[in-house]
């Protein structure tokens, strides 16, 4: 009964602006349409079909950020079945929408991180740093996924530019890229950036403007993101939580993982080759290249997340800790192997 009930609200509440959606593209590519409605398609697409969305949901457990989506969906339904000579308009607010919507959602997360650092802040929870933070206020106010790339954003920014302060390493905290080769492997490829940007400023001064500006702005943001992640290696240290009985794996703003002290199986200080088709993965997104001196076995199959929170899974992990030994004595006290 009740499953059956949950159908019918799921069928009207998706049903209705999934109809609303379907009528508009049939009266656009129906020989009845007249090109000076455009404006109201538009303004159906943008503002009407969200909104009824949005009181469909309202007493749901759907959550209200999901109208964002249904807005930006619209927008890019409009651009694609309007003809090109009606939208002006479309290219109109992607101009000025885009931006607006882009500098109140980083005010908006901005505020809010403000409020969760400082409730961080107040209590004993050393586990949550600025990234973790961002990560929070993003997924809450973003569809899952793009608050990910969201916080990933913000955090380049914050990393790269500013949080110059030195990282002191607090009890239960350790280092992993002292005597690791990740270091040396981000500035070679930092370097590459480097030479990439000259040899776009050569392109420009040879006439080439337009396509060397695009890539000179892709150079300078790339070597943001390279920067980023390097200074975030001191910042964001492994920490042995004691307190809530897990263990928090990072690896800069690129990799992170939390793991309950109860899902870990065994912890071995080994730096053996691990062959192609092993169940051992790379905990650094950089793999090999990184180096590995710690391998962690769980009881069964862990989820971490990679760069732009994309979700990857093993059954063991293998990482750099430079105290490697200290790391898993400290561990070791903690579990039951």
């Amino acid at each position: 009964m009740f499953t059956k009930l949950n159908i019918q609200n799921n069928l009207i509440v998706f049903g209705i602006p999934l109809l609303m959606i379907l009528s508009l593209v049939a009266v656009v590519k129906s020989s009845f349409f007249i090109p000076r409605i455009s404006p109201f398609v538009i303004v159906d697409f943008l503002i009407t079909i969200p909104l009824v969305y949005f009181f469909l949901i309202r007493k749901k457990e759907i959550s209200n950020k999901t109208t964002i989506t249904v807005a930006f969906l619209g927008l890019a339904i409009a651009s694609v079945i309007l003809p090109k000579e009606n939208q002006e308009i479309i290219g109109r607010i992607r101009i000025v929408l885009l931006p607006l919507v882009e500098i109140f959602l980083i005010g908006f997360v901005i505020i809010k991180a403000g409020k969760v650092i400082r409730k961080v802040k107040s209590t004993t929870n050393n586990s949550l740093d600025f990234f973790d933070s961002m990560q929070l206020v993003c997924n809450d106010i973003l569809p899952y996924g793009l608050g990910s790339v969201f916080a990933a954003e913000i955090s380049v920014v914050y990393y790269s530019l500013f949080n110059w302060r030195k990282k002191q390493l607090k009890e239960n905290e350790y280092s992993y890229h002292k005597n690791s080769t990740a270091v040396s492997v981000i500035l070679g490829f930092l370097l590459v950036v480097v030479v990439e940007m000259f040899v776009t400023h050569a392109m420009m001064e040879q006439g080439n403007v337009k396509g060397s500006f695009v890539l000179g702005v892709l150079s300078v943001y790339t070597a943001l993101q390279v920067i980023a992640v390097l200074r975030s290696l001191a910042k964001r240290p492994i920490y042995i939580d004691i307190e809530k009985e897990q263990l928090v794996l990072r690896f800069g703003i690129i990799a992170n993982a939390v793991i309950p002290f109860n899902e870990i199986k065994e912890i071995e200080v080994s730096t053996k080759d691990i062959p192609e088709k092993s169940s051992i993965k790379y905990f650094s997104p950089l793999g090999s290249s990184g180096g590995h001196n710690v391998v962690i076995h769980f009881k069964e199959k862990i989820k971490f997340n990679s760069f732009y929170g994309i979700s990857k899974s093993a059954v063991s992990l293998a990482l750099f800790v430079d105290k490697q030994n200290d790391f898993k004595q400290k561990i070791g006290q903690h579990i039951t192997f």
